[in-house]
């Protein structure tokens, strides 16, 4: 489930070396050309980040680190350049999607753009950070083969679907039909401070079906709302769901969600109320059992300016072979990830 790392307690043992370089492995798979590659690194991004979120920040610095390296390394000047080196031939499309890579961007707390969301903008929010949002709109985006003049596309995509889609500026649709079916509108794509989002999907993958069904308004960001829910069953069979809404100047963030697959049985609630985000009450709780560290644990707690405080009962095993009753009484920064999750899924994703 991809937002058990909400709920992964810190105190966890850990193989650091073996999951820093399986972050590596999955970087690499991410840089394929091989759609079926993408799904596996995303696969281990989610499984990385639910148990050991550190290492995977970790290998994502020192990847930056060596490519920043060989950066400098290259020849600056276009003579110092070997002409009996072969000339790689770059995939465009796959060179622009690269640019900003989920994998790296998401790991980093970097919220990435989506159409409709501009964050750039203080009149549009920031895009929802749900578990069916992300299965909606954080997948890799198929190759599409077919016409494409701008305003109108006609074609099919490497994910088994005919892919059409117009687009006039102030609102577009996209349809999608096959293996995976999804049909989406959206009032003033450009994102901004007026946007209306509506979407829905179902479809089959390696992994089994799922279904994804979405909406979303904004008004300058006085008022707005979004709503997303998604279900998968195969491989891993779960639901998620996410709420938020904003009446300047609360806003209100509920979600919750159920799962069971090969790591195990997981399921979880929250929710939270801001004012100004300065000011505000949060609660949840979660109850989770695999392999290698089950937990459960269920808090409440009030956040003044930057300071937090939560309370609350929580159970832990290592190795589910050490049982650990704890009853935290925990004071910290707004940005610390609580022992229970909580409504606001980027807080939740925090180290």
């Amino acid at each position: 489930m991809s937002n058990l790392e909400a709920r992964a307690h810190k105190h966890h043992k850990r193989d650091d070396a073996k999951d820093i370089a399986a972050s590596q492995h999955a970087w690499e798979l991410w840089k394929s050309s091989d759609p079926r590659d993408w799904d596996k690194a995303l696969d281990e991004r989610e499984r990385i980040n639910k148990a050991n979120p550190k290492a995977w920040k970790k290998a994502m610095h020192d990847i930056d680190e060596q490519e920043e390296a060989e950066k400098k390394r290259r020849p600056q000047d276009q003579s110092q350049v070997r002409h009996d080196e072969p000339k790689v031939k770059h995939d465009q499309s796959k060179v622009k999607h690269s640019e900003l890579p989920p994998l790296q961007i998401e790991a980093k707390n970097v919220i990435i753009p989506h159409p409709g969301y501009a964050p750039e903008s203080k009149f549009a929010p920031n895009p929802p950070a749900s578990p069916a949002f992300d299965r909606a709109y954080n997948q890799p985006k198929p190759e599409f083969y077919g016409l494409d003049l701008g305003v109108l596309r006609a074609g099919v995509n490497s994910n088994g679907s005919l892919d059409l889609g117009v687009n006039i500026g102030i609102a577009k649709t996209d349809l999608q039909v096959g293996l995976e079916n999804r049909v989406d509108a959206e009032f003033m794509p450009i994102g901004g401070p007026l946007h209306a989002r509506a979407g829905a999907g179902i479809g089959v993958n390696r992994d089994g079906f799922h279904s994804e069904v979405g909406a979303g308004a904004n008004f300058f960001n006085v008022v707005n709302g979004d709503a997303d829910f998604g279900a998968k069953l195969g491989r891993d069979t779960g639901v998620d769901g996410d709420v938020r809404g904003k009446v300047f100047p609360v806003e209100v963030q509920a979600d919750a969600g159920a799962g069971i697959g090969p790591d195990g049985v997981d399921a979880y609630t929250g929710a939270n109320v801001d004012v100004l985000d300065k000011a505000g009450v949060r609660s949840g709780a979660h109850f989770s059992i695999n392999d290698q560290n089950s937990s459960a644990g269920a808090g409440v707690g009030l956040q003044a300016g930057e300071d937090v405080l939560d309370f609350g009962p929580a159970i832990y095993s290592d190795g589910n072979s050490t049982i650990r009753p704890n009853l935290h009484l925990d004071s910290g920064n707004v940005e610390d990830r609580t022992f229970y999750p909580t409504g606001d899924r980027i807080r939740d994703r925090l180290d």
